[in-house]
C-alpha cells in the first residue's frame, strides 16, 4: 500500500502538520544504518496541494516514525506537452541530517572537544554538547537526548575542534558498528541501537525466490590487516604503534599508515588500531534486489542494521543490512539492498596483537620523554607554573595510604585544560588526590593505567575517561 505524504513546517518550536498527499507520481525512501538516508519526491504541479513542497519543510512517509526527513532541494520542469507536463520534483535527507547543520566547538575554553567511551556514549555526548540543553539558545536542536549510564558499539575517542557534527557522527557510527536514527513522534528523538541477528530464519536465496538479483563484490583494495599508527611527538620521541591480524605476513600481510598525533596514551592507540581494522579487515560486499513480494517484510521481519543471510553464485554469508531503498511508482513496489561485511568471528578479533614498537611508556623507565611531565609520589607535591604548557602527565612510585598533589592553576591564564594522566606502576592501599586547591577535587586509583582529566575554569576537576 502506497503511503500517504505529511508535510510538515517548524515553527514556534514545535512541527506543525500542513498537508496530507497521496496523489504523487513517483516516491523513494532510503533507510541506512550509519548515515542519513535520502528521499525523492516526483509529484504533478498541477495536482492541489502540489505547490506546497518547499526546501526546509519536513515530510513524513505514512506513520512511520522513522520516516521523517527535511525536504534540501526542489527542482521544478515542464514537458513538451505544456502546463499538463509540469513535474516538480522534491529531495532531501532523513532527519539525522539536521546535525550538518553545526560544528563541534571547544565551549571551554580548550583546543578541543574531547570525550571517550562505547560509540553510544560519544554521540550522545556530542549531541548533547553541541545543540542540547546546556548550550546557547542560538546553538540547540529540537532533539530529545538521554545519556545511559552504558551503550552499545566499540570504544572510540573523540577529538575534535570545529569539525562538522553530522560527519563526525557518521565516522563514530562507522568505526563503532552501531546504528542511530530519529524518532519522530511530534518531536525527534535521538536512537542508537545495534541489529539483530536474523540470519537463522531471514535467508535471502535466488533459489528461494527471496532474492531477485544481486551482486557479490570480493576486493581488497582498501583492505588493511596491518596498521601503524603515529602518534604524539617527533623524532625518536615519537609514539609508533602497530596492529596486526594473526597471519599478516608476506603477501598475505595489508600495511596502512595512519597519523594521529592527537594520541597519547596505549589504550588510545589500542582502540584506533581495532576500529581501522575492524573496518578495513573484511573484503565482502552485495548490492541486491530484493523481490516485492516474499515470505519476509522490511520493516516487520527485517529491519536496517540487522544481520540476515545472503545466498546465490555458490556463495553465502551473514551481512548487516546497511541500507534499504522502497520506491512507490504507478502502483508497483520495488526494494533494493546495500549489505556489508560478512560478521567476523570472534576469534579473529580476539587474536589482534598490539605490539608496542616505541612509546610514551616506555621512556618512562628513563624518566626522558620530552612530551611528558612525570612526577615522583610522593616526593613530588605540586606542579610548577611553567610544567603547566605539558598535556601529558604521568605518576609513578608508591602513594601509600593515600597522598595529594596539587596542579598548578591560574584563573586568568591556566583555567579550563585538559591532561592525558598516566598512572605508571602507582602501588599504594590508598588514592592519589588531584586538586587545584580552589575547586572540587578527584581521586584516583593506585595502579597502571591511563584517564583523562579535565580543569575547568573555576579549578574543579572531572574525569573524562
Amino acid at each position: 500500500m502506497k503511503p500517504v505524504i505529511f508535510l510538515y513546517k517548524y515553527e514556534n518550536f514545535q512541527f506543525k502538520s500542513i498537508a496530507a498527499i497521496d496523489d504523487y507520481e513517483d516516491i523513494s525512501w532510503e533507510s541506512r544504518y550509519y548515515e542519513a538516508g535520502t528521499f525523492t519526491i516526483q509529484i504533478n504541479y498541477n495536482i492541489p496541494n502540489a505547490s506546497l513542497f518547499r526546501k526546509g519543510l519536513f515530510v513524513q512517509f505514512g506513520n512511520d516514525p522513522y520516516k521523517f526527513g527535511e525536504i534540501t532541494d526542489e527542482e521544478d520542469s515542464i514537458g513538451a506537452e505544456g502546463k499538463g507536463s509540469q513535474i516538480k520534483v522534491v529531495t532531501g535527507y532523513d532527519a539525522r541530517y539536521i546535525f550538518h547543520r553545526r560544528v563541534i566547538r571547544n565551549l571551554n575554553a580548550v583546543d578541543s572537544y574531547m570525550t571517550a567511551g562505547c560509540g553510544e556514549i560519544c554521540m550522545r555526548r556530542l549531541v548533547d554538547s553541541q545543540c542540547g540543553l546546556q548550550v546557547e539558545e542560538k546553538r540547540r536542536l529540537p532533539v530529545t537526548n538521554i545519556i545511559p549510564e552504558t551503550g552499545v558499539g566499540g570504544d572510540y575517542i573523540v577529538n575534535e575542534a570545529y569539525s562538522n557534527l553530522y560527519d563526525v557522527l557518521v565516522t563514530i557510527a562507522t568505526q563503532t558498528e552501531v546504528g542511530w536514527r530519529l524518532k519522530f513522534s511530534g518531536s525527534l528523538t535521538l536512537e542508537v541501537y545495534d541489529g539483530t541477528d536474523r540470519s537463522a530464519y531471514i535467508r535471502f536465496n535466488a533459489n528461494a525466490q527471496t532474492l531477485d538479483s544481486g551482486t557479490f563484490t570480493d576486493s581488497t583494495n582498501e583492505f588493511t590487516n596491518a596498521v601503524y599508527i603515529g602518534g604524539k611527538g617527533s623524532g625518536t620521541d615519537r609514539d609508533i604503534y602497530e596492529a596486526e591480524e594473526m597471519g599478516a605476513e608476506g603477501f598475505d600481510r595489508f600495511e596502512t599508515w595512519i597519523e594521529r598525533p592527537d594520541l597519547t596514551a596505549e589504550s588510545e592507540y589500542a582502540t584506533e588500531a581495532e576500529n581501522i581494522l575492524r573496518q578495513y579487515g573484511q573484503t565482502l560486499s552485495l548490492v541486491g534486489k530484493g523481490l516485492a513480494k516474499t515470505p519476509y517484510e522490511f520493516d516487520r521481519d527485517y529491519f536496517v542494521g540487522d544481520i540476515v543471510q545472503f545466498e546465490f553464485s555458490g556463495r553465502k554469508v551473514n551481512v548487516r543490512i546497511l541500507s534499504v531503498s522502497e520506491h512507490y511508482a504507478k502502483g508497483e513496489y520495488d526494494i533494493d539492498f546495500e549489505v556489508g561485511k560478512p560478521i567476523t568471528d570472534l576469534s579473529r578479533q580476539l587474536s589482534l596483537l598490539l605490539k608496542k614498537i616505541q612509546s610514551a611508556s616506555a621512556a618512562a623507565a628513563s624518566k626522558s620523554s620530552s612530551s611528558i611531565m612525570w612526577y615522583d609520589i610522593p616526593v613530588d607535591k605540586a606542579m610548577k607554573a611553567e610544567e603547566v604548557t605539558y598535556d601529558v602527565i604521568g605518576f609513578y612510585d608508591n602513594a601509600g595510604s593515600g597522598e595529594s598533589f596539587q596542579l598548578y592553576f591560574n584563573a586568568d591564564g591556566t583555567g579550563s585544560k585538559i591532561y592525558h594522566v598516566y598512572l605508571r606502576q602507582l602501588a599504594g592501599s590508598g588514592k592519589l588526590t588531584l586538586t587545584t586547591g580552589v575547586g572540587q577535587a578527584i581521586q584516583l586509583d593506585t595502579g597502571t593505567y591511563v584517564t583523562i582529566i579535565y580543569v575547568d575554569k573555576d579549578g574543579n576537576i572531572s574525569t573524562i575517561a
